[in-house]
């Protein structure tokens, strides 16, 4: 408890990651555009929690955020403070794709704002990245596989970098596709075939 009055004294942070058990004085961080800054794998952040920097992203975001891309962000999942935030109103969603959710801010004119780029987006990506072949759905999902350990998230970023390292060459939208497809950002991983009984 000394330790702690010490460093409230100073000003000091919690982590968001790793269940708030790591400090950093409130000095350290360089905290990037998006409000975020990590030592190794512990995670800060400008907000202060987890709860309040995924609304944050939401909010002045362009085009809303999917998990997917918060979880590429923050580096860990958020499905809980995404749906305490929802409940209580502080963001918004809307199913994107039929099944999707596309988060959103709570303010309806700049929601309305972001679903409408989120569309041009979509459109624009559709034609620059063309389809996505079988054989890169089976790179991505092979490496995917290699590398998922028990407790272990694998983000869509450590599978295009392993992939880029073994030189096959494809987008991140790509690889994000795959995650999605397959749901492999809510399971941390493929399902063995027991589990999926």
């Amino acid at each position: 408890m000394s330790v702690l009055r010490r460093l409230t004294l100073l000003g000091y942070m919690t982590s968001y990651s790793h269940c708030g058990r790591y400090y950093t004085l409130r000095e350290i961080p360089q905290f990037d555009e998006f409000g975020l800054w990590h030592h190794g794998d512990v995670g800060f952040c400008r907000e202060g929690t987890l709860k309040a920097a995924v609304r944050e992203l939401v909010d002045k975001s362009d085009a809303g955020r999917t998990h997917q891309e918060l979880q590429d962000l923050l580096r860990i999942r958020a499905h809980d403070e995404l749906l305490d935030n929802v409940r209580a109103g502080r963001i918004g969603r809307k199913l994107l794709d039929g099944k999707r959710w596309l988060y959103l801010s709570a303010d309806a004119s700049r929601a309305s704002k972001q679903w409408a780029r989120r569309q041009v987006q979509t459109k624009r990506a559709a034609v620059l990245l063309g389809p996505l072949s079988a054989a890169m759905t089976v790179e991505v999902l092979v490496v995917v596989l290699q590398s998922s350990l028990p407790r272990v998230i694998v983000t869509a970023e450590d599978v295009l970098r392993r992939l880029h390292y073994q030189g096959v060459r494809v987008p991140l939208e790509h690889v994000q596709w795959v995650f999605e497809r397959y749901e492999l950002a809510k399971k941390g991983g493929l399902d063995s075939p027991r589990s999926r009984r």
